[in-house]
């Protein structure tokens, strides 16, 4: 089977769109209400710490006078205590124009919002892990620079790759079903895995260095065998054998997206590989250049 060293090709092209995406600014807005629980007010100041200058946070508390959110605002956070002016804030963060997201301990700290909008929601409960991943998911719900975000924020980084794959994987699947010419479906299913790839090596805040060419020479020859064997399946499968190549383009890049999520958590150390690379590059450099040297050394110097 070909490899497609023309999809590889594209994906290069991909990753600096992708570290486009993950550079441009974010601007969070935090409102801390009177009576703000400690504990609220600690998991905001913990995860909403920028790892990218391209990040600000900016906190300020509600008093009595009007709030007025600043225009470049992505995302505000409203830390709930209960007071009385926790009402009227939340209006006027609103008309601000960003998604707002209140955070308290009881929904009954803000009786007022009673469901959730593209503009306003609201995240309660106790349990830190738990707010944190709820936080998570509404928040990527809701803003534009997702990948931005969550290069930023490592709260985030869950709930946007989850988005990225599942988003890699239902297309995949789509050109799994309907890409009829026998061939044609490989390179096209390769360049979005390995954009899926760049994509999530920037939300997990891993720069576009050499070391990515381990990873995408993982998923070309993974691609390669999951290929492989969903054509053998398929021949036996008759008028279902579209079924079978959406089922393994969509769980295969489904599987590596996860795969490559974990790569990057661990934060692995390629250190030692490119050693060895180095070593085997120096290794082969030497046997050519003995060969060549000797086959063009004059009659009298040959042994």
């Amino acid at each position: 089977m070909r490899i497609p060293f023309d999809a590889i090709a594209g994906a290069l092209k991909v990753l600096p769109s992708a570290k486009k995406d993950v550079d441009v600014p974010v601007r969070v807005g935090v409102f801390v209400d009177a009576g703000a629980p400690a504990s609220l007010i600690e998991l905001v100041r913990t995860a909403f710490v920028p790892q990218a200058t391209s990040g600000l946070v900016r906190v300020e508390r509600i008093g009595e006078a009007p709030i007025h959110v600043k225009a470049d605002t992505d995302l505000a956070i409203v830390i709930a205590g209960g007071s009385e002016r926790l009402r009227g804030a939340v209006q006027e963060v609103v008309v601000g124009g960003a998604p707002t997201v209140v955070l308290a301990e009881e929904a009954a700290q803000a009786p007022f919002i009673t469901e959730d909008t593209p503009v306003l929601g609201l995240v309660a409960g106790t349990d830190a892990e738990r707010l944190r991943d709820d936080l998570a998911r509404w928040i990527m719900a809701r803003v534009d620079k997702q990948q931005a975000f969550a290069a930023n924020f490592p709260i985030l980084r869950t709930a946007a790759a989850a988005g990225v794959i599942r988003q890699a994987a239902l297309g995949n699947a789509l050109t799994g079903a309907l890409v009829i010419i026998p061939g044609a479906d490989f390179p096209v299913m390769t360049l979005a895995q390995l954009g899926m790839m760049a994509q999530l090596a920037l939300i997990y805040g891993k720069p576009v260095h050499p070391e990515r060419g381990y990873e995408a020479a993982g998923v070309v020859l993974a691609g390669l065998a999951v290929r492989a064997l969903a054509r053998r399946v398929a021949q036996q499968a008759g008028p279902a054998a579209f079924a079978v190549k959406a089922v393994a383009g969509g769980a295969g890049t489904y599987a590596m997206g996860l795969a490559l999520t974990e790569l990057y958590r661990r934060d692995v150390d390629y250190a030692p590989v490119n050693g060895a690379v180095a070593s085997a590059v120096r290794t082969a450099r030497d046997a050519f250049a003995g060969i060549t040297g000797g086959a063009h050394a004059p009659a009298g110097e040959r042994a």
